[in-house]
Parts: structure tokens; C-alpha cells; sequence
């Protein structure tokens, strides 16, 4: 299905700005769409793997007028991970980097631009490219995942539903001007892109960290006005003095990605206030184009554990377990939303490619929560987070809070048999101190064990320098399930 995100009301004014400093106008943005375009298999599976640059971004948005269906991966991805995908998926097309460990089979050079190839494929070449739906418009892979096979199935309604919410409540202008400090290849990366693309706004595009100095110089040189991170950002940011920070001309910050501890949020949201900043918590799933919820400024300070209310266009409620409404301020149950941005459902293989859509409009989160007397949701932890340990029902994201209250920065997973927390060891107990390292951990695990109500027997330590993270900055649970 034909995606135009790009507004057409603006057509002098600045829509992307490149790190090397090529600006692109409305008009130009256009044309280039066009030009790219024109080499795009209409109806057809193409693999973007790219970056915050300015070829991943117009073969993208060519992808999505001409009416190809675009998997967005990023430029990070390991050659077999790529590979894997490929097998499972056969796409028509492949854009890549021309110097990148892994190549397509039968690989055919189309285009080339800045480093990077967009390739005809040997599965299209032998009339092997998958069947797909014709609401089709834009694969994702599932929040959190690198390389899985899972991914979600969006359509043109779910892009242009969630970009025109997140324009509203966000209430974004033609003078906005955001800056890509998350992957575009993550579901809430790419909604600041197509959000600001929609509102006639300007992205500046830019793949370094906050914690390169190269950021904050492209920042200010162009005036960027918001920044969008995930709580992980925001330990960075308050790291490097939020407060202080020079940046001039940003006037709103936004934070999704996972839950932020409840004490930091409202530092994060004082600071803003102190400084001018609008500051928005929000809340949201790849399954549901990325926004699901958000919380006003003026209550972020005030509710830092909630996720606020349904953005517009957008319901929440909550379910008990035999399906029924909970009606009652308090009383826990799983979170479920309707909304034109729901998913068509997921693909784990080609032949997925050609479902229908089976979510309907309406999404089970899997996420617990309640809401209290104003309306305002809390999430409470995953439906599925939790062991049985001993007998007792334990919340994973319950034991993380409790570590983080204990000033632990941590990842909890393990079995019915044991809760095994991967802790950050402060610089104090240095891993290369193995003596101090597992007094260390073994203090902590009869704190947790008290606190818990189980026996330390049931608890394992494994203390880390740091947790390991996917590129968006999301804990890698994958990961740390291989270190159980």
C-alpha cells in the first residue's frame, strides 16, 4: 500500500538536515523520493539495513510511496543474524552498505549513494519473493529483538494514525526541529521521524551518541528544538548535568523505551521545568506503531510512576483474568488498548507475510497495571514477568525496583528453581577484585532475599560492569538469559 507521510504544505522550508550539513527542502525531499522511488519494486519486500543518514532515509520514505514494503534493520546487525533473515524472508531488495560482512546472493547493484548499495536479489530473480498482503506497508522487528525472525506487520492507517496522534499531543509545528538520538530502525525513532515529517517540521540526522561531544556541537549548530530517549538516555543526560547542559534552543524532551525509576523521572522532570523544557513520559509498543500513552508536563513531576492517558484517537482499559472490565481506582489487571494504530498482528516467517489482520484494532499489551482516581494508568509489571519461586509469585520487574530502591542497577531472570539478579557492581567492588567483588554480591542477595521473603538459597548474584543493551539502549534479555 502507497504511505505519503511527507507533508506537501511546506515546500521551502527545511525538512532533513545531513551531518556533513546537506540540507533538504520539502521540494527537494520530494524529488529525491521520486528519483529513489522509481528503482523500488512496487508491492514488493525490501531489507533497509541503514542509519540515521540521509540514504536509509529517502530509500525509506521512497519505499513507503511507492508502495514497497520496507523492513527497517540496523546498520549494527551481525552478517548471520542478516543472513537468517534473508533465508526466512527472500526480499526483492536489499539496501545495504557497499562494504557491509554480508552481501545478498546474486546481489545486482540498482543504486548507490554514500556507501551504501540498494541491490535486486537473487530470490527475485527466480520469482521467489514472498506473497504479501495489500495492507501491508512497513515491518519492524519486535521490541527488544536484533536478529529474531518475529516481526510486526504495520499498515499505511497504523503510520499516518500514530504519526498525526503523537503531532497533536505533542502539538507540533513547522518550527520543530528534532534531532535522531535513537536508531530508525526502532519503532520510537522512526515515530519521531515520520511524526515531524508529517507536521512539516525538520529532522536533523545524526547516528552518534549523547555521550559524544560531535552530538551536542550537531545540536546547537542547528538549533534542534527536542530530543527523545529512552531511560537509559536519561541516566546519561543526568550523568553529563542535565541541568547545565548546553543546548539553548531544545524546548522539549520526551522519554519511552521501558519503564524510568519513579525518583529519576521526577529529577528529570523538575530540571525541565526549572529550565523551560517541556518534558513528556510516554508509553508505547512496536505492536501499537510505537505510542500508546503519555503524561502531560505538568503531571510529571507530580505522578512520575504513570504513563498518563491514551493519546488521541487512542482507549485504554484494564481486564481481570476471565476477561472482564475492572471499573475500580487500584485494582490491577492487564492493560489492553484500541486504537487505528494497532499492528496487523506479527510474521515469525515469509507465508506470514500474506495474513490479515488479526489484532482487529485492539491490542493485549501484556503489560499489568491499574489507574487511579484521575484516570492515570501505572504500570505494575509484565503479565508474564514473574516467577514461582519456593512457592512465593515473584515479579521480575517488582525485584528490579527493589535492587534499583537499594541504589542497584539491575537485570532480574532465572527459573522457578532460582531468581538470578544481574547486578552492576559499583566501582568500589571492581570485578577484578574477586574477594570484594563476591562479598559484594553476596551482601546483596541476602538484602534482596529479606526483602523478597525467600530463602538466599534461591538467589543468584551475577555481578557485571555494566548490563549489556541493544542499540536503542534497552537491556539485552537475550543476552543475559545465555549468562543464566
Amino acid at each position: 500500500m502507497n504511505v505519503s507521510l511527507v507533508s506537501r504544505q511546506y515546500p521551502q522550508r527545511t525538512a532533513l538536515i545531513a551531518e556533513d550539513g546537506r540540507v533538504l527542502t520539502y521540494e527537494a525531499l520530494q524529488a529525491a523520493i521520486g528519483q529513489w522511488a522509481a528503482d523500488l519494486p512496487a508491492h514488493q519486500l525490501v531489507f533497509i539495513v541503514g542509519d540515521n543518514d540521509l540514504p536509509t532515509v529517502l530509500c525509506y520514505l521512497a519505499a513507503l510511496e511507492r508502495g514497497a514494503v520496507p523492513l527497517l534493520l540496523g546498520r549494527s546487525i551481525h552478517a548471520s543474524a542478516l543472513g537468517a533473515l534473508y533465508d526466512a524472508y527472500r526480499p526483492a531488495q536489499v539496501f545495504i552498505a557497499r562494504d557491509a560482512a554480508w552481501a545478498p546472493p546474486g546481489a545486482a547493484l540498482v543504486r548507490e549513494m554514500d556507501g551504501y548499495g540498494l541491490y535486486g536479489t537473487q530470490a527475485a530473480a527466480e520469482g521467489m519473493s514472498p506473497a504479501l498482503h495489500p495492507d501491508l506497508a512497513l515491518l519492524l522487528a519486535t521490541s527488544g529483538s536484533t536478529g529474531s525472525p518475529k516481526l510486526v506487520r504495520l499498515t499505511a492507517t497504523n503510520l499516518i494514525a500514530n504519526a498525526t496522534s503523537i503531532v497533536e499531543y505533542l502539538e507540533l509545528t513547522p518550527d520543530e526541529r528534532a534531532i535522531t538520538s535513537l536508531p530508525l530502525n526502532y519503532s520510537y525513532g522512526l515515530s519521531v521521524l515520520n511524526s515531524h515529517l508529517r507536521a512539516g517540521a525538520s529532522v536533523v540526522l545524526t547516528h552518534r551518541s549523547l555521550m559524544d561531544a560531535a552530538f551536542w556541537r550537531t545540536l546547537n549548530a542547528h538549533g534542534a528544538t527536542s530530543l527523545a530517549g529512552v531511560p537509559y538516555s536519561y541516566d546519561m543526560l543526568l550523568r553529563l548535568r542535565l541541568a547545565r547542559i548546553d543546548m539553548p534552543s531544545v524546548r522539549t524532551l520526551t522519554q519511552a523505551g521501558g519503564r524510568m525509576r519513579p525518583e529519576k523521572l521526577r529529577d528529570v522532570a523538575q530540571i525541565c521545568e526549572t529550565r523551560g523544557i517541556r518534558f513528556f513520559p510516554m508509553y508505547g509498543q512496536t505492536e501499537a506503531t510505537a505510542r500508546i500513552a503519555y503524561l502531560a508536563p505538568a503531571e510529571a513531576a507530580i505522578k512520575p510512576a504513570s504513563i498518563g492517558r491514551a493519546i488521541p484517537g487512542g482507549r485504554l482499559w484494564l481486564e481481570r483474568d476471565d476477561g472482564s472490565l475492572i471499573e475500580t481506582a487500584g485494582e490491577t489487571g492487564e492493560l489492553v488498548y484500541a486504537g487505528a494504530n494497532v499492528s496487523m498482528g506479527y510474521a515469525e516467517c515469509a507465508a506470514d507475510l500474506a495474513l490479515p489482520d488479526v489484532n482487529q484494532g485492539t491490542l493485549r499489551t501484556g503489560d499489568l497495571a491499574r489507574f487511579d482516581a484521575d484516570g492515570a494508568f501505572f504500570i505494575e509489571g509484565r503479565l508474564h514477568r514473574f516467577l514461582k519461586v519456593f512457592g512465593i509469585r515473584l515479579s521480575l520487574d517488582a525485584v528490579e525496583q527493589l535492587a534499583s530502591e537499594l541504589g542497584v542497577e539491575c537485570a532480574a531472570n532465572g527459573t522457578d528453581e532460582r531468581l538470578v539478579i544481574h547486578a552492576v557492581a559499583p566501582a568500589a567492588h571492581a570485578l577484578s577484585e574477586a574477594a570484594t567483588s563476591a562479598a559484594w554480591a553476596q551482601s546483596l542477595r541476602a538484602d534482596l532475599a529479606q526483602r523478597i521473603g525467600v530463602h538466599a538459597s534461591a538467589i543468584v548474584v551475577n555481578p557485571l560492569a555494566a548490563l549489556p543493551r541493544l542499540p536503542a539502549g534497552k537491556v539485552d534479555y537475550a543476552c543475559l538469559t545465555s549468562l543464566s
